[in-house]
């Protein structure tokens, strides 16, 4: 049986990096193109003093323009392969690397499916021909067949809330006529098994709709690049370098250990974006580090679980729901990294002054001077591996906007950049490797989008979507601040057994024609939702983030998962605070003017002239103090161990400052200042830190 399995694992490892190599040939179609451009100008004599419409005919009649027009209209443009290919090796793969008691089972499903999907693929050639879309007999047999494909893999790999919530979708998609007029929203219209089922191939496999809608377009075009970027560089030895570097940077305070791994985390965030790929690849390394240190194994798990969950809207990659705003609402993806800057910083300073407490509270100091590394001169060299990558990255970004150019471009730099300055990845098992494991990631992110796809789908024809966003439009007419709760409170319920994509795809489609009424910009709400996505895997009782990390640190996984949300306080606040303070989330996009470009123009944002530097000066004063009493209060240490009226007064007070009515703000921020001060003064219970970091600075 071992033998057998190796077989298989070696099919699913070359299918692995020949998914990579389709998605670097896909990322490539632009670069590519341009690189065929000025190979023809350059050996065309008198190029440039050709008309338009000459240079036009010269790079389309010239053999290589014509070999790679040919590359295009054959695999470059086709949707059915843009979506289909990746859908393709996505779920051959899966099947492939699943345990089975018997062989067969791996080989066959892995044949159903990708003879599924490629009459799939040949039915929209045919569409993109210019047939018109049709249900045929086979269709209404291979629909239901990739279904059955998509929930069972689903649930495989991601357990079965997911597969439970899309089965409720279906059945409410045939039921619906069936439903009394009591259900409210849930009574849709009448109509027969038949016709609803023929609704579904129609919109669902004659097109690019449910399944291979606008999730997995928007997967297959930006997403897939940057975790071939993220392997590349984690598997050339940057990630211990990371590593290394983060405990320079926050080993002498205390908590160092702690603080390393939040350092970490989020330096790692801005390459993968993923809470729960953060939480395996850095929390093997950070927690028993955290452990060793004196923290709590809840509490050391919980640190790895908010720092990864914080990657998720970490610039400049951000997560795969960054990308989903970029596409909802019709905004340059680096609009929103921009935005998002300084409610990343916010988040990690929340968590930063947690553990920082925490540690004081527990007696945890900072790492002795022997455990904090040295970086080699070799090593500073080495760092070039992140700067030049990242340059590169955001230069394509916000100078050259193109996420796939940035992407590919990216991978470019970091792929050169670890082979000169890494000897070990020079040989080709390394990088095969580096391959496969994006590969496999890549196809755990296509399985899992493609189900979201399927149930914002059905969310949408089923015409309910519609109804709820009525009802929503009805209770924006109330309080701003009531309608916020109840869109948060939304997103953190469906959050719990969701991914943060699928989450968001059903909060905004519920809200879609609700927006304007609201009265807030659709940039801000759709980070509001972003964010209590998000936020939503370190939030008991399902916190997805906080349930990986668990194990590693031997802990209990609800302990830590409360230990995680007390974390992400800030994370929680956030949202309100740049719904209230926009300056926030558009002060920084002068930053465009000040390169020389115009400043953004659209429908999705505020009109920029609106905030002023004055707002975001205090909202980062009134913040950061806030932080300082709130995360203090419910460490119940700062200097000294807090009394309880202490605590309860700076929670209080801590509230009350981002209050947006400033003259309820302004004294709460004095009356902070108070706290802090007047502390110095009470004689509570010293930390043994001060004694450990006196002892220290001694020796």
């Amino acid at each position: 049986m071992i033998s057998e399995r190796r077989a298989e694992d070696r099919t699913a490892d070359f299918l692995a990096f020949a998914f990579v190599i389709v998605i670097l040939l896909f990322a490539a179609s632009g670069p590519l193109n341009e690189l065929v451009r000025w190979l023809i100008k350059v050996t065309s004599a008198g190029f440039d003093e050709l008309s338009r419409r000459d240079q036009r005919l010269l790079l389309k009649n010239h053999w290589l323009g014509s070999a790679h027009g040919g590359l295009e209209r054959a695999l470059l443009r086709p949707t059915g392969l843009i979506l289909g290919l990746p859908i393709l090796f996505s779920f051959a793969i899966s099947f492939l690397t699943l345990p089975y008691r018997w062989r067969w089972v791996s080989w066959a499903l892995t044949a159903v499916s990708t003879l599924t999907f490629l009459l799939w693929v040949a039915k929209l050639f045919a569409v993109d021909g210019g047939a018109i879309p049709s249900a045929t007999t086979t269709d209404f047999i291979l629909f239901p067949l990739a279904v059955a494909l998509t929930l069972y893999l689903t649930w495989r790999q991601f357990g079965g809330f997911i597969v439970g919530f899309c089965l409720f979708w279906l059945i409410y998609f045939f039921c619906r006529g069936l439903l009394p007029e009591w259900t409210g929203i849930f009574a849709g219209s009448e109509s027969t098994f038949s016709q609803s089922m023929r609704s579904m191939v129609l919109n669902f496999w004659a097109q690019t709709g449910g399944m291979f809608g606008q999730p997995l377009q928007v997967v297959s075009g930006n997403v897939l690049i940057f975790i071939v970027f993220g392997a590349v560089l984690m598997a050339s030895g940057a990630g211990d370098l990371l590593m290394k570097i983060a405990n320079l940077m926050t080993g002498r305070f205390t908590g160092g250990a702690a603080h390393a791994a939040v350092a970490s985390s989020a330096l790692f965030g801005t390459l993968s974006g993923a809470a729960i790929s953060n939480v395996v690849s850095t929390g093997v390394m950070t927690i028993p580090v955290i452990k060793k240190s004196g923290f709590k194994p809840a509490f050391a798990a919980a640190v790895e679980a908010a720092a990864s969950t914080g990657g998720q809207v970490m610039p400049p990659v951000m997560g795969v729901v960054a990308f989903f705003v970029a596409g909802q609402i019709g905004l340059e993806y680096r609009y929103i990294v921009v935005a998002a800057i300084i409610p990343a910083i916010f988040f990690y300073i929340g968590i930063f002054m947690t553990v920082y407490f925490e540690a004081r509270r527990q007696g945890v100091g900072p790492l002795p001077a022997e455990s904090r590394p040295r970086l080699t001169h070799r090593q500073l060299v080495q760092c070039l591996v992140f700067i030049l990558p990242l340059g590169v990255l955001s230069y394509f970004l916000f100078v050259q906007p193109s996420v796939p150019k940035a992407g590919f471009y990216g991978f470019v730099t970091a792929l050169i950049c670890s082979l000169i300055l890494f000897p070990a990845f020079r040989s080709g098992g390394k990088l095969y490797q580096a391959f496969v494991q994006a590969g496999r990631m890549s196809a755990m992110i296509v399985v899992i989008v493609t189900a979201i796809g399927l149930i914002v789908g059905l969310i949408q024809v089923s015409g309910f979507s519609g109804r709820l966003s009525l009802l929503l439009a009805q209770l924006a007419s109330g309080p701003l601040f009531l309608t916020l709760i109840i869109v948060a409170l939304g997103a953190i319920v469906l959050g719990m057994g969701l991914p943060p994509g699928a989450t968001y795809f059903i909060i905004v489609i519920a809200l879609s024609s609700g927006i304007d009424a609201v009265g807030v910009a659709p940039l801000t709400l759709h980070l509001f939702v972003v964010f209590f996505a998000v936020i939503s895997t370190v939030t008991p009782p399902v916190a997805l983030a906080a349930f990986a990390a668990a194990p590693i640190a031997g802990a209990d996984p609800v302990r830590t998962a409360f230990e995680a949300a007390r974390l992400s306080l800030a994370g929680f606040l956030i949202p309100f605070i740049f719904v209230y303070h926009p300056a926030v989330l558009y002060k920084l996009q002068v930053l465009f003017g000040w390169f020389g470009e115009e400043l953004p123009d659209s429908r999705a944002m505020i009109d920029l002239a609106t905030v002023s530097w004055g707002d975001l000066g205090w909202i980062v004063l009134a913040f950061t103090l806030s932080m300082w009493l709130l995360t203090s209060a419910l460490a119940g240490f700062e200097k000294n161990r807090l009394y309880p009226l202490e605590r309860l007064g700076r929670a209080l007070v801590g509230l009350a400052i981002l209050l947006p009515q400033m003259g309820i703000a302004v004294p709460a921020l004095i009356a902070g200042f108070a706290l802090v001060v007047g502390h110095r003064f009470l004689k509570g219970e010293p930390s043994s830190v001060d004694a450990l970091n006196k002892s220290i600075k001694t020796a």
